[in-house]
């Protein structure tokens, strides 16, 4: 019997599937951007899988994307954000078990006006 593992993460670091996976950009999944239609489902082809793929896929993806849509939405429409010590915010990377941020996000958030 053989065994294969993979990471999944390293999937979505494929220079042939993605204009510079290690980058941040966001904006990549906007409209017009490289990742605009990309199936998170794994039935059409596999770029990214955050909730697996196939038949083990997570039977839940479409309440929480659901959710986490919503809840994106609500801390930008209540909340005026910035950087705590206000410079811009370092994206760069260290290695621990995970990936985490080199210089942890420390953000200040105050309850924006309703006019």
């Amino acid at each position: 019997m053989l065994v294969v593992n993979f990471t999944v993460a390293a999937m979505g670091w494929d220079p042939e599937v993605w204009e510079d996976p290690m980058a941040f950009k966001p904006e990549r999944f906007l409209s017009g951007g490289a990742g605009e239609g990309v199936d998170i489902t794994g039935s059409k082809e596999i770029k990214m899988m955050p909730f697996g793929a196939g038949r083990r896929i997570c039977p839940g993806s479409g309440l929480a994307v659901l959710h986490l849509e919503y809840f994106v939405a609500n801390l930008v429409w209540r909340f005026e954000w910035r950087a705590a010590d206000g410079d811009d915010v370092d994206l760069s990377e260290k290695q621990e078990f995970t990936v985490v941020m080199k210089n942890p996000l420390q953000a200040k958030i105050s309850q924006r006006v309703n006019k």
